[in-house]
Protein backbone atom coordinates (compact mmCIF):
# COMPACT_ATOMS: atom_id res chain seq x y z
CA UNK A 1 0.00 0.00 0.00
CA UNK A 2 1.33 3.71 -0.86
CA UNK A 3 1.04 6.53 1.47
CA UNK A 4 -2.12 8.01 -0.98
CA UNK A 5 -4.31 5.20 -0.42
CA UNK A 6 -3.43 4.97 3.04
CA UNK A 7 -4.07 9.18 3.37
CA UNK A 8 -7.17 8.70 1.20
CA UNK A 9 -8.72 6.06 3.51
CA UNK A 10 -8.50 8.58 6.51
CA UNK A 11 -9.54 11.23 4.90
CA UNK A 12 -12.79 9.88 3.74
CA UNK A 13 -12.58 7.85 7.56
CA UNK A 14 -12.19 11.37 9.23
CA UNK A 15 -15.18 12.38 6.55
CA UNK A 16 -17.78 10.10 7.72
CA UNK A 17 -17.04 10.18 11.20
CA UNK A 18 -17.75 14.22 10.77
CA UNK A 19 -20.82 13.58 9.00
CA UNK A 20 -21.79 11.11 11.59
CA UNK A 21 -21.55 13.60 14.68
CA UNK A 22 -23.27 16.23 12.74
CA UNK A 23 -26.27 14.04 12.17
CA UNK A 24 -26.33 13.13 15.49
CA UNK A 25 -26.50 16.66 16.50
CA UNK A 26 -29.27 17.59 14.13
CA UNK A 27 -30.91 15.05 14.90
CA UNK A 28 -30.88 16.00 18.87
CA UNK A 29 -31.81 19.47 18.06
CA UNK A 30 -34.96 18.06 15.91
CA UNK A 31 -35.81 15.76 19.31
CA UNK A 32 -35.36 19.14 21.22
CA UNK A 33 -37.58 21.25 18.99
CA UNK A 34 -40.32 18.67 18.65
CA UNK A 35 -40.42 17.95 22.63
CA UNK A 36 -41.27 22.25 22.45
CA UNK A 37 -43.72 21.80 19.44
CA UNK A 38 -45.67 19.31 21.00
CA UNK A 39 -45.76 21.29 24.58
CA UNK A 40 -46.97 24.45 22.66
CA UNK A 41 -50.10 23.07 20.89
CA UNK A 42 -51.14 21.50 24.00
CA UNK A 43 -50.97 24.63 25.29
CA UNK A 44 -52.52 26.15 22.49
CA UNK A 45 -55.51 23.30 22.58
CA UNK A 46 -55.83 24.14 26.56
CA UNK A 47 -56.76 27.34 25.25
CA UNK A 48 -58.98 26.89 22.73
CA UNK A 49 -61.04 25.05 25.01
CA UNK A 50 -61.23 27.25 27.68
CA UNK A 51 -62.11 30.30 25.04
CA UNK A 52 -64.67 27.69 23.85
CA UNK A 53 -66.30 26.69 27.01
CA UNK A 54 -66.27 30.58 27.71
CA UNK A 55 -68.07 30.78 24.89
CA UNK A 56 -70.45 28.59 25.56
CA UNK A 57 -71.17 29.69 29.08
CA UNK A 58 -71.77 33.05 28.25
CA UNK A 59 -74.12 32.79 25.34
CA UNK A 60 -76.50 30.42 27.52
Amino acid sequence: MDVQLILRWLVTAIVIVIAVVLLGFVLQLAGVLLKLAINFLVILLIVALIVRLWGAFRSS
